[in-house]
């Protein structure tokens, strides 16, 4: 997937009100740019961080320039863009990538509300006899730390516990259910639940793997001209929180 246009670099003054930030082009230049990314972008959002923004020509919008890269520590780059997530999943399933979502006549995103749940992705085989459709979640990842872990989520998230609960309801009713992480970050080489942020969601994803689902993560390759799912990581679930929140 390409950027919408070329990217231009700045370095990172701050971040306001969640979706602006402000940062300088060639030490000259002060602009105020669109970030599409709600959360705490933990560990990207400090200052004097290299960042590339793209440019729309969408006159109508307020803001022309989207933030869509930072360099975090390490020289890692992270896309700090989650609209296209989504897009990015479904580009990697296309391409034959992501080998666990293969053999479907259908690959729809964001697809209707299913039996009061929303879900991301849907696959189906319609004209088998035994109908069984696969319901699928998409979490984007970004927080990563020194010795190349990754964690979600990276704030407290009530939706992200929904998700796992309507993945578990899709099981149960005999489907099959699949959480897929995109990792949006070149130093993450392995993903583990962030208990210290949410112990919730660490609770509930447990719960999840007892029931079924099936978990997977992906890592984007990025570049300054492009982003694509390259491989997959190791999702580590530390067994004895397993044990512990059945306790």
């Amino acid at each position: 997937m390409e950027f919408i246009s070329p990217l231009t670099q700045a370095i990172l003054l701050k971040r306001y009100k969640r979706f602006l930030a402000e940062v300088v082009i060639n030490n000259q230049e002060h602009r105020v740019i669109y970030c599409p990314n709600i959360g705490p972008m933990t560990g990207c959002e400090t200052l004097g961080s290299r960042v590339w923004f793209s440019h729309s020509s969408n006159a109508r919008r307020k803001y022309q320039d989207t933030w869509e890269l930072v360099e975090v520590d390490g020289g890692h780059l992270v896309c700090v863009n989650t609209h296209n997530s989504n897009y990015l999943i479904l580009e990697g399933i296309a391409n034959g990538v992501i080998k666990e979502l293969q053999g479907f006549q259908d690959v729809i995103l964001d697809p209707r509300q299913m039996n009061e749940h929303a879900y991301d992705l849907l696959l189906e085989n319609p004209d088998e006899k035994e109908h069984k459709a696969c319901y699928g979640q998409i979490n984007v990842v970004t927080l990563g730390d020194e010795i190349h872990r990754g964690f979600y989520p990276d704030t407290p998230s009530d939706r992200s516990v929904q998700q796992l609960k309507a993945l578990i309801h899709s099981k149960e009713a005999g489907h099959r259910a699949v959480l897929l992480y995109c990792v949006q970050h070149t130093g993450i080489n392995r993903l583990f639940p962030a208990d210290h942020i949410d112990p919730k969601y660490g609770s509930t994803l447990r719960q999840a793997i007892i029931a079924g689902v099936e978990i997977f993560a992906y890592r984007a390759q990025i570049s300054l001209q492009e982003w694509h799912i390259a491989e997959q990581i190791e999702v580590c679930i530390p067994a004895r929180m397993i044990c512990s929140s059945r306790s």
